[in-house]
């Protein structure tokens, strides 16, 4: 085997060499005596710098801490401890305590100083300063797609059902008691479309919220009183908010399936600046596209439209086919219809 550097036998006695490299200068020791009488001057050359006081750690920390851990096992073995304490116990002796043994060995002025500790420490906060943002940005990244899934499965549902009525979208009930958007989610559960309600569900906010149960419609025309219409309509889409149509020639009519800049599903909406969703920390929301994409958008628009909300400035069917408004499962476009119409009437 080829001798060893200086460099090599440096790096050897100052702990600074990968594993493969300590190994072969190891295997060029066994093989060549004289190699360690070149180790034995290099080590007494360094003596004078055990006495220097530097502003920083002393080379050779994790070898010191290697030998300090080797030199404990090695004089206090676990299972001589265990047998000595028990036997100590019997005759009322005191038994050898593991920490001053720690105290002796790790600690010793020696083996560790107070920049070892300060470097050590600094080494920690500077990994926790890039592992926790790391994993927290990796959370919310592993959050945005698992709804992007979710709300792909919605729109495959209410693709089978435009499929299976010549096209069309999801007409709202003219009764004024279930006229809200939220009724998508009922029509499509009874259809069969929808077998398991946690599609309704965003990751985001799903951990610190009830389990969503989307109602039924016999539910929703069985209910007891207003309170519990009110809460089955506020479940009715889960964590999401559909689209609330358009208002075109003085008519309403129902979002547009096929249309690649039409939007009919979102994450809900919220009271954040631009009603942006809070399912992704305000950050923005997935959104349902017309021809079944589902694309994260951030912020309150897309394209220069306001998702949560019409040309006008509130929230209510759009002033024409092109004007996307996605609302809470609660509200209804019927009576936003005809609020948008007073408004308009009273500015003309």
């Amino acid at each position: 085997m080829k001798n060893p550097s200086q460099e090599d036998l440096l790096g050897y006695v100052l702990g600074a060499l990968d594993a493969q490299e300590q190994r072969n200068v190891q295997q060029s020791i066994d093989d060549n005596p004289e190699i360690e009488e070149q180790l034995l001057r290099i080590k007494s050359s360094l003596l004078p710098l055990d006495c220097l006081e530097t502003s920083g750690p002393r080379p050779g920390l994790a070898r010191r801490t290697c030998e300090a851990v080797a030199v404990w096992q090695n004089e206090w073995p676990i299972d001589s401890i265990t047998h000595s304490a028990l036997d100590d116990q019997a005759s009322g002796k005191s038994a050898p305590r593991l920490k001053s043994a720690v105290s002796e060995r790790i600690l010793h002025p020696r083996s560790w100083s107070i920049p070892d500790v300060l470097v050590g420490m600094a080494l920690i906060a500077i990994l926790c300063g890039i592992l926790f943002p790391t994993i927290s940005y990796t959370r919310y990244n592993s959050h945005i797609v698992a709804c992007q899934s979710n709300l792909s499965q919605v729109g495959f549902a209410l693709m089978d059902y435009s499929s299976a009525n010549e096209g069309q979208c999801l007409v709202i009930p003219p009764d004024s008691r279930f006229a809200v958007i939220g009724w998508v989610g009922p029509t499509l559960k009874d259809a069969g479309l929808v077998v398991d309600d946690s599609i309704f569900a965003c990751p985001g906010i799903a951990a610190s919220r009830p389990p969503v149960r989307i109602p039924s419609g016999s539910q929703i025309r069985n209910a007891s009183c207003d309170e519990e219409l009110d809460r089955y309509f506020h479940t009715a889409c889960g964590h999401f908010g559909f689209a609330m149509g358009y208002r075109e020639n003085g008519r309403y009519y129902p979002p547009r399936v096929g249309r690649s800049n039409v939007v009919l599903f979102a994450d809900q909406p919220s009271l954040l600046p631009g009603r942006v969703s809070g399912n992704h920390r305000g950050c923005g929301q997935n959104v349902l596209f017309g021809d079944f994409r589902v694309e994260f958008v951030s912020g309150p628009t897309y394209a220069d439209d306001a998702l949560f909300e019409n040309d006008y400035g509130f929230v209510g069917p759009g002033s024409n086919s092109m004007d996307n408004v996605v609302a809470p499962s609660y509200l209804s476009p019927v009576q936003s219809n005809q609020l948008m119409k007073s408004v308009i009437t009273e500015s003309d």
